[in-house]
């Protein structure tokens, strides 16, 4: 009786803090999963937005404080679109309208496919218009995405060689980039919200 006594205690003495381990590391797991969701939907600048701002200002009174007031005006427009992105019902709203648009979307794919498996389509036909749906569901182009890049290279380099003379020019086109920005994200929750 007394080792079969020894025995139940050893087992639950290595099993009690396995679970208690396995427990932490799960809810570890499952904080860092919501870590990187966030990350990837919300996107760079609502994880570090204050702080973005924050340089950015430094940077403009640095290099072209003449423009000072207004990328106040877009870096505050920024931080109210952030703010309502973060209200609950706003979230859903969006939630709602990437769901419709992904219906509307598969509901075109299956209607392009129904058209070519009867024939109504050819084949050149059916990867052209399949071309158009693709390009639909992205938000930039990829000349726009390319654009962004190429400033943001030439800004890196001009900020690491301190180049006075590239930095008056690269601002304004970040504080365009900017602008435009905001409007489409207006643009967008205000077509969520407006159900």
């Amino acid at each position: 009786m007394k080792k079969m006594w020894l025995s139940f205690a050893i087992v639950m003495m290595l099993i009690i803090p396995t679970e208690a381990f396995a427990a932490h590391e799960k809810a570890n797991v499952k904080q860092q999963d919501t870590e990187v969701i966030g990350h990837v939907l919300a996107g760079h600048m609502f994880k570090h937005g204050e702080l973005d701002e924050q340089k950015w200002m430094e940077i403009v009174r640095q290099y072209t404080p003449d423009q000072a007031d207004e990328w106040q005006k877009v870096l505050n427009e920024r931080k109210t679109l952030r703010k309502q992105m973060q209200d609950e019902q706003v979230k859903k709203a969006l939630k709602a309208k990437c769901k419709e648009m992904k219906k509307k979307r598969e509901a075109a794919l299956d209607q392009l496919i129904d058209r070519f498996a009867n024939k109504e389509i050819t084949k050149e036909q059916f990867k052209q218009e399949l071309n158009q749906l693709h390009k639909r569901k992205k938000w930039m182009s990829k000349e726009e995405k390319q654009k962004l890049r190429k400033l943001h290279y030439q800004t890196y380099e001009a900020m690491k060689e301190n180049d006075k003379n590239a930095m008056t020019m690269l601002l304004p086109q970040w504080l365009e980039h900017m602008k435009k920005e905001n409007k489409r994200l207006a643009k967008w929750i205000q077509e969520a919200t407006q159900r």
